[in-house]
């Protein structure tokens, strides 16, 4: 397990159980989450500190019988979907060798991707699950949550999604699901093959599919999410990042009102996408296009990158908007809209058994 996918290795796995679903599991932690013990750094060694109690995702693997036998690499405190700076190792994918594996659960992806780990543990507040997934060409999943960060996980299969979280599969039930292959939030150039692999998929699934077009409200709505994700970081110290430092700048100019408004907005989306929608769950391409070489991202200006991140992912920050449950397998992404995760999943199982293994 010594690989630079991982950020702190145990000496010996933590356990505090041999028996439960998930005995005999050895599944990692990202390194911005806490396992008592073990340091946290959140992507950068100067943050470095020993955790002193872990957190309750933390409890949950080891309640269920899993080891935890390291930290996983991230961006520095999680805040971009590329994880690159001096001081710490930087990854390339598994599946686009010289390219980004994406972020900011970047060693997750990596170790699940290289077949270091069966699983391991993400937190995802804008993609950060589900990016490295398409960029690693394995599965991550979100859970529900509208606050800053959901917890999930990275795993090869969907079966193992569910075994992580202990939920039965729901019987199948027939939805509505909507097809959008156009760029949401910014105008971005969406790769023919990523849009095709979608539409090739939406035709063979037993459920009643409608081609999407984007909301009217979508630019809206990426700028409240906006607003959010910056004024999250008006409170950090950047240290030496300088992509930090403008995140911050950018939170510190927020006003209340931008905040209550963003809040407001949030509040109105699953009605506003009702009206304008009206289905279950989105599909539609995880990425626009490849992954980047390794150093597009970083040798951007903050503002640009914060943009053409955006470009590269203009689809997966809606659902942490909405707080529902999200997907990707590689390519490919299912957005919850009205149904929870046991049925999210139990959908995903269903384009996992269709979509050709080259393409995951």
């Amino acid at each position: 397990m010594h690989h630079p996918a991982f950020s702190f290795v145990a000496r010996e796995p933590l356990r505090t159980s041999n028996s439960g679903r998930l005995a005999g599991w050895e599944i990692p932690v990202k390194d911005s989450t806490d396992v008592a013990g073990m340091p946290t750094t959140d992507g950068n060694p100067q943050r470095s500190r020993l955790a002193v109690e872990s957190d309750p995702i933390v409890h949950m693997l080891l309640d269920a019988g899993a080891a935890i036998p390291a930290k996983t690499l991230t961006s520095e405190l999680g805040a971009t979907c590329y994880a690159e700076r001096d001081g710490v190792p930087v990854l390339e994918s598994p599946a686009y060798p010289g390219c980004t594996p994406g972020g900011s659960s970047t060693g997750a992806g990596v170790a699940v991707g290289l077949g270091l780990a069966r699983a391991a543990h993400g937190t995802d507040a804008g993609g950060s699950i589900r990016v490295p997934a398409a960029a690693c060409e394995v599965v991550g999943f979100k859970g529900r949550g509208r606050s800053i960060a959901a917890h999930g996980f990275l795993t090869r299969t969907v079966a193992d999604q569910f075994t992580i979280l202990g939920w039965p599969r729901p019987p199948h039930r027939r939805l509505r699901i909507g097809v959008l292959t156009e760029a949401l939030f910014v105008d971005a150039a969406v790769d023919g093959c990523r849009g095709g692999t979608v539409d090739k998929l939406a035709s063979s699934l037993q459920h009643d599919v409608v081609e999407l077009h984007p909301y009217p409200e979508a630019r809206e709505t990426f700028g409240h999410f906006s607003t959010r994700i910056k004024r999250a970081f008006a409170k950090i110290d950047p240290l030496d990042n300088a992509y930090l430092a403008w995140l911050k700048a950018q939170g510190q100019r927020i006003t209340a009102d931008e905040l209550d408004a963003a809040q407001a907005h949030c509040e109105a989306l699953p009605g506003l996408l009702a009206r304008h929608w009206g289905v279950d769950v989105l599909l539609s391409p995880t990425l626009a296009f490849d992954p980047p070489k390794l150093g597009y991202f970083s040798s951007l200006s903050p503002d640009e990158s914060f943009y053409q991140q955006t470009v590269w992912s203009p689809w997966c920050s809606l659902f942490n908007v909405t707080g529902t449950p999200a997907v990707a397998l590689g390519p490919v992404h299912l957005g919850a809209l009205t149904i929870n995760g046991a049925e999210l999943l139990a959908l995903a199982a269903e384009v996992e058994a269709i979509l050709p293994g080259a393409e995951r």
